[in-house]
């Protein structure tokens, strides 16, 4: 099936604040064409959802020049011979779904497989891996916090936060991102993980959430963080453990003043990314 991509034809000088605002969106990707007169093409996509295009399209200015286009599938699927399951952390590993049947040879291997959908990734961006091991070693393991009742995951994707925090038995979990497709692709991979309905999945923003939580994670990219720091701070109670993500390792200071007076408390790092445990 085709997938509609929308794509933003800018002068170069515009490319920077179109990718910021197709990020906005909650996509895995964004790629970027030059012509060699001064002008580039900057595509994405938020999956097939007519509401959610509008949505989308209704954020970008005016004055840009936007089309929809339809892209075939077969053009942007990675063939399985060049995927691999991700091993994250000790007994651990997320994988695409692809590659099913998986074969484990332990039994008490914790395996979370993803389907990425239209917009989204395999779980094996540097930003997902480390997010899911700060979250393991939160729930299971050195930094295992008590209690841990309440999970709340922002900008989920394709839900593989919320659903390996199912996996480890934690009972009532919120998954909310602003793209339809990144709702449809959670739904799908809890399917396949056998985790239906133990995640409340929907489009609600984060500014409308009520409530606090033991565990919030964020995995978005820096200048939403920012953007949501007040909220982020208020969903999470007091004790509670912020997860952050999305960001670059050697320029994240402003992402950490916008979330004072939250504090570091364990950190991991992978091609150039980094993610944040804060309290």
């Amino acid at each position: 099936m085709p997938t509609r991509t929308i794509v933003v034809r800018v002068d170069e000088q515009r490319a920077e604040l179109v990718t910021d605002r197709m990020w906005q969106w909650g996509v895995q990707a964004v790629s970027e064409v030059g012509f060699g007169d001064g002008f580039v093409e900057l595509a994405t996509s938020v999956g097939n959802d007519e509401d959610a295009i509008e949505r989308a399209v209704a954020t970008l200015d005016p004055q840009w020049s936007v089309e929809i286009r339809q892209v075939d599938d077969t053009v942007a699927q990675v063939a399985p011979r060049y995927l691999a399951p991700t091993w994250y952390a000790p007994g651990m590993v997320s994988v695409p779904a692809s590659l099913l049947p998986f074969t484990r040879d332990d039994p008490d291997v914790v395996v979370t497989v993803i389907d990425p959908g239209s917009a989204f990734g395999l779980g094996d961006h540097a930003t997902t891996r480390t997010s899911m091991a700060l979250l393991a070693g939160l729930l299971h393991g050195e930094d295992r916090m008590e209690p841990a009742e309440r999970l709340l995951d922002v900008g989920c994707g394709t839900g593989a936060l919320a659903i390996l925090a199912a996996q480890l038995g934690v009972p009532t979990i919120r998954a909310i991102d602003i793209a339809d497709a990144a709702i449809t692709a959670t739904r799908t991979n809890m399917a396949l993980n056998d985790v239906d309905g133990r995640i409340e999945v929907d489009t609600t923003s984060v500014a409308d959430l009520t409530g606090t939580y033991d565990i919030v994670m964020a995995n978005i990219l820096a200048p939403v963080l920012v953007s949501i720091a007040a909220d982020l701070k208020r969903v999470l109670r007091p004790g509670g453990s912020l997860v952050i993500s999305g960001i670059l390792a050697e320029r994240h200071d402003h992402v950490l003043a916008a979330l004072d007076p939250l504090a570091s408390v364990r950190s991991l790092e992978h091609d150039g990314w980094i993610s944040i445990v804060l309290r």
